[in-house]
């Protein structure tokens, strides 16, 4: 009798610690999604971060190319045209 309670007591021990070793690699298994989720999305801030800091730190440059296209894009509109704004027939 013993024998039997013995086996039955290590039967049910051994179906408790699969049932702990299922539930702990579920758990971690989702612990470590959202550590990669948290991870990817930091990433994705200080990637943003690091381009507004760019375009901040080279502003002017920028500025200026813009202000240099937009004039010579003014430049080439008004190129065919007289003082009155019509185009020239010669």
């Amino acid at each position: 009798m013993s024998s039997i309670t013995s086996s039955l007591s290590n039967l049910l021990s051994s179906l408790l610690n699969t049932l702990n070793s299922i539930l702990a690699t579920i758990y971690s298994t989702v612990e470590t999604a959202f550590a990669t989720a948290s991870s990817l999305l930091a990433s994705i801030i200080d990637l943003f971060s690091s381009a507004v800091g760019f375009i901040f730190g080279n502003i002017i440059i920028i500025g200026l190319l813009v202000a240099a296209f937009v004039g010579y894009s003014a430049y080439q509109q008004n190129q065919g045209r007289n003082k009155k704004g019509s185009l020239k027939t010669s």
